[in-house]
Parts: structure tokens; C-alpha cells; sequence
């Protein structure tokens, strides 16, 4: 393993907003932990999170069958490097908007009591803190909404999280990934996810919320905002029906 830096994809804007939807729970952990959770890849709900190209995979399986499994790897075919590098992967997805979305409160906000924080390209690159962080790469990309069977290029491995399919490129998603896959030692062992270390006042921009909770919804973020020192500005939502 490897100390790590974010890299960030050239084809994004630094001051390009970003946003995550979240319900108040993984706010208050959020804020209490200084961390981002990023989830395992394969415990996504969409089991197509991270599966190869199909031509990339073709031309995988036909490199592990001319290897005998007790003398160069422990990786059986290209299913099996696939399991590996998904249990050893782990987001966190953001959207990419200049302004709140209705489509986002709509699908991350059925409960009205949720919230949105928005940060930058820059202000992402700039707070996470990775001093103490290893692993294979970590990365700020754009996602590709692509059919498997529309690529036909061989992409590094790691970037292939990075390709969702066509219907769901409504989200305008932006994603960071920890690769913490090892060459030299693969384990399918790994945690169902990971807090990745930010600076919370440098990171959070502003604090949104759904734009029809109650009242009292929004005095209870502010007060959990000034409690751990939050110093980004609480609003209401403007897409709402109040």
C-alpha cells in the first residue's frame, strides 16, 4: 500500500458545486465522526456497480486461463478479480448541480425531514484528509453512463466504478473511490465500508433542508450545527410546496 492523495479528474470545474442528500442521522454522523462513510461496492443495491467492460473482460479471462492458479495468483478468472476489486472499493456518490435539485430531494427526500450539504471540486480536493490513509488510489471523478457493451477501450481497473449504465444518468453523479486492492496480497476480508477524514468547516459550504419539513426540523439542524461547531449557514430548500 501506498500514501495516497486525491486525485481529481481534469475534466472537472474546481469550483464546480457538488451535493450530497442525506437523511439527519448520516448528518450527525458526519459531523461527529469528520468523515465521510463510503460504502463497499458490492453492498450497493445495483449489483452492476463495478463490473468490467465486456470486451475488458474477454480479454481478462483469457489472461487467467493461461496461468495454473498454484503458481502465479490466487485470483481464479475474471469473475473472481471482479469480487476482489469490489470487496476492496469503496464511494461515496455527490451531485454535480449548480443549484439544489427537485429530482434530488424527490428521491433522497420522501422523508421531509432530510438535508443536503454542498461543497466544491476545490473545497473537496482541499479537505480530505489523507495523512494517515493507504491504499491502491483515491479519486474525484465524473461518472460515465455508458452500456458495458459500449466500451470497447481497456481502462484501468480501478476507474471502471466509474461506469453506470445509461438510465441513470439523471443523477449527474460525481463519485469519490478508495481502491484498497493489494497485488501482492488479495483478501476479500475488508470492512462493509469506510470513514474516509475531512475538515468539516473546510468542506461544508451550506446546509439545505428539505424545503417542506417542519419548522422544528430546522432548529433541530441548527442547534446540532452550533453543538459541533458547524460554521456553514442552514437554509430551506426553495423547490418545496410551502
Amino acid at each position: 500500500m501506498q500514501k495516497l492523495y486525491l486525485e481529481v479528474d481534469d475534466e472537472l470545474d474546481e469550483n464546480q458545486k457538488l451535493w450530497r442528500y442525506m437523511d439527519l442521522s448520516k448528518f450527525v454522523s458526519l459531523i461527529e465522526k469528520n468523515a465521510l462513510w463510503m460504502a463497499r461496492v458490492d453492498t450497493f443495491r445495483d449489483q452492476h456497480e463495478g463490473q468490467f467492460p465486456d470486451d475488458m473482460r474477454k480479454i481478462i479471462e483469457k489472461a487467467y486461463e493461461k496461468f495454473e492458479l498454484s503458481d502465479v495468483t490466487v485470483i481464479k478468472d475474471a469473475d473472481d478479480f471482479q469480487d476482489y476489486l469490489r470487496k476492496n472499493t469503496f464511494i461515496s456518490c455527490w451531485h454535480k448541480n449548480f443549484d439544489e435539485s427537485m429530482v434530488m430531494w424527490e428521491i433522497h427526500g420522501r422523508d421531509t425531514n432530510a438535508l443536503a450539504i454542498q461543497t466544491t471540486v476545490e473545497d473537496m480536493r482541499n479537505n480530505i484528509n489523507t495523512s494517515n490513509l493507504d491504499g491502491h488510489s483515491l479519486m474525484l471523478k465524473n461518472v460515465i453512463y455508458k452500456n458495458a457493451d459500449e466500451i470497447t477501450e481497456i481502462l484501468p481497473y480501478e476507474e471502471c466504478i466509474f461506469i453506470k449504465r445509461p438510465h441513470f444518468s439523471f443523477e449527474w453523479e460525481v463519485r469519490i473511490s478508495l481502491d484498497t486492492y493489494s497485488r501482492d496480497n488479495p483478501s476479500k476480508k475488508t470492512p462493509n465500508g469506510y470513514y474516509l477524514p475531512v475538515f468539516i468547516n473546510g468542506l461544508i459550504q451550506q446546509i439545505l433542508i428539505h424545503p417542506d419539513s417542519p419548522d422544528w426540523f430546522s432548529e433541530v439542524v441548527e442547534s446540532i450545527t452550533k453543538k459541533y461547531e458547524v460554521h456553514a449557514s442552514v437554509l430551506r430548500g426553495k423547490y418545496g410546496t410551502k
